[in-house]
């Protein structure tokens, strides 16, 4: 394990934390600037989950994935599972993909979008199944799903090419 590997090993459990509660914070303010009925749910802790998953082994973020979806879980929804559940699966096949595709910047922006269309789904059909919400389709693409992609494809626009810096992507 190198150096710059073993500091991130130690460092990622606050950095995941953090880009958690600023996730939120980024999602509360989009939503105090725009009153209109709709959900801008931010990904800053998928996007470093990401990132991670070329600098980090397996086991050891897969398993982080879950503590950190279990935190996500008490903090924002007061339901236990559903982050808990759906990060250590998205992070399971990010390292899958990975392993076939090349990482440049548009395959890892294209990716993002899939991995924030798949946690999004994931949340919306868990909360539907467990009858924690009552959303019909329609609603789901446009009031949730659509702000959610152009909010998150604002922020990987942004931070991909210093997020590739800072992990060591693609070198």
């Amino acid at each position: 394990m190198t150096v710059k590997r073993k500091k991130l090993s130690y460092g990622l459990p606050f950095i995941l934390f953090f880009m958690m509660l600023i996730d939120g914070h980024i999602s509360s303010a989009i939503l105090g600037i725009f009153s209109v009925p709709m959900d801008f749910t931010s990904n800053l802790l998928l996007l470093f989950l990401m990132f991670a998953t070329f600098q980090m082994e397996k086991n050891y973020l897969v398993i982080f994935s879950g503590v950190i979806g279990l935190l996500y879980d008490s903090y924002f929804y007061n339901v236990i599972g559903i982050n808990l559940i759906l990060l250590p699966l998205i992070v399971l096949v990010m390292y899958a993909l990975f392993e076939h595709v090349y990482p440049n910047t548009f395959t890892l922006i294209m990716s993002f979008i899939v991995f924030v269309t798949t946690l999004s789904v994931g949340r919306v059909l868990m909360l539907t199944i467990f009858k924690l919400t009552h959303t019909t389709i329609l609603d789901f693409f446009a009031r949730t799903l659509a702000p959610t992609l152009l909010v998150n494809i604002i922020l990987i626009s942004v931070l991909v090419i210093p997020l590739k810096r800072m992990f060591n992507v693609g070198k």
